[in-house]
């Protein structure tokens, strides 16, 4: 650091001429710095906005939000997805953890979305957001005239939205609540039906009549024409004439339609000052200024209101600029008091100008190089970035103040001689190491805060980096400017020889009269270290014991009333006209109270009629706090007007309401809980306004589709409820040019209001595909039946011809048969009878005469000397002849024999056809029989031809329905019941369950306490088991804070450790800063106590910040006191010189930093008093705590620590510090023993600094004595 001096004080023009440089551009910056009121924070957050038209709240949760909700709940890192679904709609919040890459995590949420959609109803539609703050509107205008709204609405968009969204810095331009028109064509459902139409043929028409067709080009010449068929209707009677083709003949539109010219049926109104109006909203973009962009479009409406003209009038709604450049100013103000208080204090300490002129000159450059480091940071300036700075005014002085007054010191003597390069380098370098020390460490505390999630760390990042930039800026002037300028001004004094400094404070062997109250105290306590150390600790006792009367918050109030809103919420189901007509009695009050600059109301909302929102301006001279109060008594007086509440517009930037979330998946048992839950906290002391977001009832027409029913005509539920929307709310057509306007066409069935009778009877309109799904699958019924009943006739008339022809065969065949089987047995059997017997009887005779008569006589036999015959005997012919009679007659009789066996034969034949004859008597029987089945099943075709007839007769009727579905006749009650239930207004989800929330808001600013007695209440009510609680609201997110900064502390307070470490390199001696931190929260808590300031995330940083600040002054002192141990000082002397000699710069900074905050500390102007209070607050009591224990408890500890094994230095008398005189310095005695430096000064005052170091080294070498060396 002595070289960083050296070279500034070698290169004088350069360090100049950086100087006139950090001072240009420190203005450049300060004055581009975009302002706003907070710091951009962009959360970890994202929104899915899920539209389901005409879907009930139970419907959308249950059909398109759940579904979404379960796809965003398996995305990496999300930790929690809370939905809240009312008619027509549903918001999914989806929430992931700090510190991840946001813009990865919002494509995989739309990744989730786009994979869900298919899954979902057709008519859902979803879009994602993910914004920031700076999305708030910067400003909010209402706009009025005479014109009807539906006149004044286009031209507002032509001409102000255009002009506003064409300023620098604007990103865009909302309009609200124009009166939009529309063509409405309503049917007669009567004359629809006189001439067989349908709505679908009409709206087919329509769309169809509409349209302009481009049909190509043609050339004429060298010219080439567009070709285009058709002409749209640019008037009311034209589409009036529209021609509908029917089966009669074409028919005009307004025969079976009432056509019209009428407004849109509107979900919310909005009025300025009781006027009808219109509402503006101009966001900026990220990188422009607030209030610049709020100037520009005020400067812009003068000349806008006279363009419109028509007694257009613009009204300021809600504005950030003011609020902004009120809050900065009176930071500002703050603190430049702050700055001319420290530099009072300086120059009252130094009682000089030039050096107060020197130190103080650190302060504008440390913040103008702040300054420069937001710029090139992109920050902003806000209330937190101010607040840094001004709360900075006080600390950056604190390093020139230690190496002024050192300079200043080692410049006695020098007889109006200018200081030499050398004699400042030493002189900064002996208090640069402690320096450099002290001002990392208050730097390295708010390192930790980087660490902080949640909208803690995003608020207070910016106030931590501004905070460091200006304490690393204050270093950096200290150790090169400052020690330049003393260069350059300071001089010693000439003195004559023996005379006395003219102050006492330029003569170190000299006690001042500040000393003198120090330093009977100091030995006191040295020479007492155990009742000291009970006294501080019985003090941090009794401090810790006081803690527990400390009120705690989160962030507190912004502190800005002026700006007040109202939200009034009538019971549900109310209409919209009846809903104006409350909030015309809440603006009459409005308008009669003289506190109330303007207002605009706000009446109903997208699924809810019966709210009412009210913004409120108060004029300037007007008492916030009265004029509220007033309001609220006079609305609670207005008869029924339902639930009112008056809240500051600001409140949402830094609300306090506590929160108790009920989840659950049984919704009666949940609404129980609700109830139970709710009348719990509204007993607890301290809360008002207890509401919850438990669902009014409210009447619902439900259409109970018979599913299987509907799908044999082809519909599904969502077509038959898209049907019925569209019947309802109507069905877009299309765009009609009316008189130079554009104008929606719609198609509307129902005219009114509709009943359940009126919507059983709506002829649904079948679409082509669903007509040909049903025609076919009612055909295919039919052709099975028709074909069943032709095979059964055909089978009947086969039947029948096959049973005609059987019996016209079977009688003619047995017929004859029978005639020919008689006379053909008859004869056969006569002839044969008588050839029979006549045969036999001849045979019989031939045989018995052939038996009767004789043998022939044997022949002789043969004579000798015959010849042999065939056997080789001799033979005679006599013999062979009668050999051969004998055969013959042998053969005569076996054919007789033959002839009358035949004979027996036939008559046993003649028996089997007399057998056969009474067979077929037999088989006549059996015709007869035939005959009379045959006339059996006659009777049974007669029986199935009779049921075939009425088989056909319902065939017809069947067809009969076939064509009625080809027409398109049928009613939504001929497919579903319409029946009348209660559903809730909204439905809430939190991780997938049904939630309720209970919400009120603390009346007081302990909220700590609020919270703990709101957490007894709900754990003694009883829960049904399956419901889950869990508090929300401030009071998590303050429980959320407060572990986040303590953790932060600790880690401060180990970095802290770590510098000192490096800085002493000693562990004992830092341990002696470590065990006096608890001791500087004392006058932090009794400063929170004596001022009813409650602790909240400021006061916490403040604490932070004081981890840094308390530690400073002590390295300042320990680096001396060792400094003199290095040189051989005994322990004792080493402190009390130490201690005097930093008497004064540890009490100037601690000075000069308490009235720098002491305007923020009482709030002289009101500006960013929940940030700058409290902090100023606990800093100024920790200062306060802090210097008395550096100079107190600190020397005490150290001369414990000290005697820790320590020897005497083995060196001559002469070159020991004297010990205080006899009595000491506690006796009254006006001077002390001149320290080690001191005596070498006097010894050699002419004498070069670089001599004077090698006797008393101030350099790294290692210490005889100390603790450094335990």
């Amino acid at each position: 650091m002595a070289l960083l001096t050296r070279l500034s004080l070698i290169n004088r023009l350069v360090v100049a001429l950086i100087s006139l440089a950090i001072i240009v551009f420190g203005v450049i910056a300060t004055t581009s710095l975009k302002q706003e009121l907070l710091p951009s924070i962009t959360a970890p957050q994202a929104v899915v906005i899920v539209q389901y038209p005409g879907a009930a709240p139970d419907i959308v949760a249950d059909d398109a939000a759940a579904p979404l909700e379960q796809a965003v709940r398996n995305v990496s890192g999300v930790t929690q997805v809370d939905s809240v679904s009312s008619t027509n709609s549903s918001q999914i919040t989806v929430m992931w953890e700090y510190g991840l890459d946001d813009d990865k995590v919002l494509g995989e949420i739309n990744s989730a979305v786009s994979a869900t959609k298919s899954t979902l109803p057709e008519q859902v539609t979803t879009e994602v957001f993910a914004g920031s703050t700076d999305d708030i509107p910067v400003i909010q205008l209402a706009v009025a005239s005479d014109l009807p709204l539906d006149k004044f609405g286009p031209l507002v968009d032509d001409v102000a939205v255009s002009a506003l969204k064409g300023l620098p810095g604007v990103r865009d331009v909302t309009l609200s609540g124009q009166d939009t028109k529309e063509l409405a064509v309503t049917l007669d459902q009567k004359k629809l039906d006189d001439h067989e139409l349908t709505a679908q043929q009409v709206n087919q028409t329509l769309e169809a009549q509409l349209s302009v067709l481009p049909a190509g080009t043609t050339y004429r010449g060298g010219t080439e024409l567009s070709v285009e068929v058709g002409a749209a209707p640019g008037s009311v009677d034209a589409v009036k004439k529209l021609a509908i083709a029917t089966s009669d003949g074409p028919v005009r539109l307004s025969e079976i339609a009432e056509v019209k010219l009428q407004s849109v049926a509107r979900s919310s109104i909005a009025r300025a000052e009781g006027r009808p109006s219109l509402g503006l909203a101009v966001m900026k973009t990220p990188d422009a200024d607030t209030v610049r962009v709020s100037h520009a479009v005020q400067a812009a409406l003068p000349g806008l209101q006279t363009e419109l003209g028509n007694n257009a009038s613009f009204s300021t709604v809600f504005d950030q600029a003011p609020m902004i450049e009120q809050s900065l100013h009176d930071l500002a103000v703050e603190g430049g008091l702050g700055l001319v208080f420290a530099i009072i204090v300086i120059l009252l300490f130094l009682l000089s100008a030039r050096s107060t002129l020197i130190t103080a000159i650190s302060i504008p450059l440390s913040l103008l190089i702040a300054m420069v480091g937001l710029w090139i940071g992109q920050y902003s300036l806000n209330l937190f970035t101010l607040a840094a700075l001004t709360v900075a005014v006080g600390r950056v002085v604190d390093d020139s103040i230690v190496v002024v007054e050192n300079i200043k010191r080692h410049s006695l003597g020098m007889s109006g001689r200018r200081l030499s390069i050398d004699q400042v380098v030493d002189s900064v370098k002996e208090v640069a190491g402690a320096v450099t020390a002290s001002t990392l460490t208050t730097i390295a505390v708010f390192l930790p805060v980087a660490f902080v999630t949640g909208s803690t760390g995003e608020l207070f990042r910016p106030f931590a980096v501004t905070v460091a930039i200006a304490l690393a800026a204050s270093l950096l002037v200290s150790l090169t400017i400052v020690p330049l300028l003393a260069f350059w001004f300071f001089r010693g004094r000439k003195q004559k020889a023996g005379a006395a400094p003219a102050r006492a404070e330029e003569n170190p062997e000299r006690v001042t009269p500040l000393q003198k109250g120090y330093l009977p105290v100091l030995n006191w306590t040295l020479r007492h270290p155990v009742i000291t150390l009970i006294i501080s600790f019985v003090i941090f006792l009794g401090t810790l014991g006081a803690s527990t009367l400390l009120k705690t918050d989160f962030l507190g109030s912004l502190g800005d009333d002026r700006a007040l809103q109202i939200n009034q919420e009538l019971p549900s189901g109310t209409r919209l006209e009846t809903t104006a007509e409350s909030a015309a009695k809440i603006e009459k009050v409005l308008a009669d109270d003289p506190d109330v600059k303007s207002y605009q109301s706000t009446i109903g909302q997208p699924g809810e009629a019966n709210v009412a929102t009210y913004s409120i301006t108060l004029t300037d001279e007007a008492d916030a706090g009265a004029a509220t109060d007033r309001i609220r008594e006079q609305l609670a007086a207005i008869p029924d007007a339902g639930e009112v509440r008056v809240t500051s517009a600001t409140a949402a930037y830094t609300s306090n309401d506590v929160t108790v979330t009920l989840t659950g998946d049984d919704q009666k048992q949940l609404d129980a809980a609700a109830a139970a839950v709710q009348a719990a906290v509204a007993g607890v002391p301290g809360l008002t306004d207890v509401r919850t977001d438990l669902s009014e009832q409210r009447p619902v027409l439900r259409v109970q589709v018979d599913q299987q029913k509907a799908a044999d005509y082809g519909f599904t539920q969502a077509e038959i409820g898209a049907a019925v929307a569209g019947a309802l709310r109507g069905t877009p057509i299309g765009e009609v040019t009316l008189d130079g306007e554009t104008h929606d066409l719609v198609l509307r069935t129902f005219k009114g209001t509709a009943g359940p009778e009126d919507i059983e009877q709506l002829k649904l309109p079948v679409s082509q595909l669903q007509q040909q799904k049903a025609q076919e699958k009612a055909q295919d019924e039919l052709e099975k039946k028709s074909d069943a009943l032709e095979k059964r006739q055909e089978d009947l008339q086969e039947r029948q011809k096959d049973l005609q022809e059987t019996q016209k065969d079977q009688s003619d065949e047995a017929k004859r048969e029978a005639e020919e089987q008689t006379e053909d047995q008859r004869r056969d059997l006569e002839e044969s009878r008588d050839d029979a017997q006549e045969s036999l009887a001849d045979l019989r005779d031939q045989l018995r005469e052939l038996r009767n008569s004789p043998e022939p006589p044997p022949p002789a036999p043969p004579s000798p000397g015959q010849p042999p015959g065939p056997g080789g005997l001799p033979v005679t012919q006599e013999q062979l002849a009668w050999q051969k009679q004998m055969e013959q007659r042998a053969q005569a009789i076996a054919q007789l024999q033959a002839a009358v066996e035949q004979a027996e034969q036939a008559l046993e034949q003649i028996d089997e056809q007399l057998e056969a004859m009474d067979e077929q008597q037999e088989k006549s029987d059996e015709q007869t029989q035939d005959q009379e089945e045959l006339a059996d099943e006659q009777e049974r075709i007669a029986d199935l031809q009779e049921e075939l007839a009425d088989d056909q007769k319902k065939l017809a009727e069947e067809q009969q329905d076939l064509a009625d579905l080809k027409a398109g006749a049928i009613t939504v009650g001929s497919l579903a019941k319409v029946v009348e239930q209660k559903t809730p207004i909204t439905v809430k989800h939190v991780d997938g369950q049904r939630a309720v929330t209970i919400t009120a808001t603390p009346t007081g600013s302990d909220l700590g306490a609020v919270s703990a007695a709101l957490m007894t209440a709900v754990n003694g009510v009883e829960l049904p088991p399956g419901i889950a609680q869990e508090q929300g609201g401030a009071s998590a997110e303050q429980q959320e804070a407060f572990v986040q900064l303590g953790l932060a502390m600790l880690l401060a307070i180990v970095l802290v450790f770590i510098i000192m470490v490096a800085t002493f390199r000693s562990l004992l001696q830092p341990l002696i800063l470590l065990v006096s931190i608890p001791f500087a929260a004392t006058g932090a808590l009794v400063g929170l106590l004596a001022t009813n300031t409650a602790l909240g995330v400021p006061a916490m940083v403040g604490l932070l910040m004081l981890i840094g600040i308390v530690v400073t002054n002590a390295i300042v002192l320990i680096d001396l006191i060792n400094t003199y141990r290095e040189r051989g000082a005994e322990p004792q002397a080493a402190i009390v010189d130490g201690a005097r000699l930093r008497l004064r710069p540890i009490i100037m900074t601690a000075a000069a930093t308490i009235c720098a905050l002491t305007p923020m500390a009482f709030g002289l102007t009101g500006g960013g008093v929940f940030i700058s209070r409290p902090l100023a607050v606990v800093v100024i009591g920790g200062l306060v705590s802090s210097t008395i224990l550096t100079l107190i408890l600190v020397p005490v500890l150290y001369s414990l620590v000290s005697k820790i094994g320590y020897k005497p230095p083995a060196q001559p008398a002469a070159e020991q510090p004297a010990t205080p005189p006899e009595g000491g310095p506690d006796h009254g005695q006006a001077e002390a023993s001149p320290t080690p430096l001191e005596q070498d000064q006097q010894e050699q005052p002419d004498q070069p600094a670089e001599e004077r170091d090698t006797v008393f080294p101030l350099d790294d070498e290692p210490r005889r004595d100390g603790p450094g060396t335990h």
